[in-house]
């Protein structure tokens, strides 16, 4: 009895094997010009297609259904909140070069938005191929002391800004500096002259970073016309400091 039943499907599958074939065979021997011929070639490159297109979806883990709705199989371009500002850089010896940067403002928070610009003059001269900066792209800028962690409080009044700073971070900014002297001239300094030599070098870039900090102020608030600074509330200058914190500096 199980025999004559494989029989039975056995004799099934070769019939329709034999109806395949005759199919395909006929598909084969149709006439190339036919509509039938025509019709089958296009369903068969379109399955095709569709075929590529699903295991393409398959490969990269995406689904294919998100091509209904915009812009959730590929995200739009983050827009860049930035502003393209003016900051001013140094040499290190005292002299000041404006530099074009962008810079994250909120343009809300008048103390943040300090902070940020008296940060930025403390961060390092990056090239950036966005902003144009033909004008400081070949000057030596140095990576000036950041003078952000010594502000203690900001207040402005009319076209005063008033910054209160923290002595003792100043203080730990001007240790922290590491310099050395060319070898051609160290070779002719005695130690007390080497030792005189860089705190000389670490003063006049501190007083550098005061000046860039002060010029990049004026230079985003027209409304400025006068700085002034405190040591812990105080007015008092930082011995050897060229920048004198107690005066007012005026644009």
């Amino acid at each position: 009895m199980n025999w004559q039943k494989i029989k039975e499907i056995w004799d099934r599958l070769v019939a329709y094997f034999n109806t395949f074939y005759a199919w395909v065979f006929g598909l084969a021997t149709r006439a190339a010009d036919s509509g039938e011929s025509k019709r089958i070639l296009f369903l068969t490159y379109s399955w095709i297609i569709v075929l590529l297109f699903l295991t393409g979806f398959i490969l990269a883990g995406k689904n294919p259904l998100k091509l209904l709705i915009p812009f959730t199989l590929y995200d739009l371009p983050n827009m860049d909140p930035r502003k393209e500002i003016v900051i001013y850089g140094s040499n290190g010896e005292g002299e000041v070069f404006a530099v074009k940067r962008k810079v994250l403002l909120s343009g809300e928070d008048f103390r943040h938005d300090v902070l940020t610009l008296v940060g930025e003059t403390g961060e390092s001269s990056y090239f950036d191929p966005t902003v144009p900066n033909a004008s400081a792209q070949f000057r030596n800028l140095k990576k000036l002391p950041n003078l952000q962690d010594s502000v203690i409080s900001i207040w402005k009044r009319g076209d005063l800004l008033i910054l209160d700073l923290r002595k003792s971070t100043i203080e730990n900014l001007l240790s922290d500096m590491k310099f050395r002297i060319d070898y051609t001239y160290a070779s002719q300094m005695t130690e007390e002259q080497k030792s005189a030599e860089i705190e000389r070098k670490k003063l006049v870039l501190l007083s550098s970073a005061f000046l860039a900090v002060e010029k990049t102020l004026f230079e985003h608030y027209s409304d400025l016309n006068r700085i002034e600074y405190r040591l812990g509330g105080e007015q008092a200058d930082l011995p050897g400091l060229t920048y004198l914190l107690s005066s007012v500096h005026s644009r």
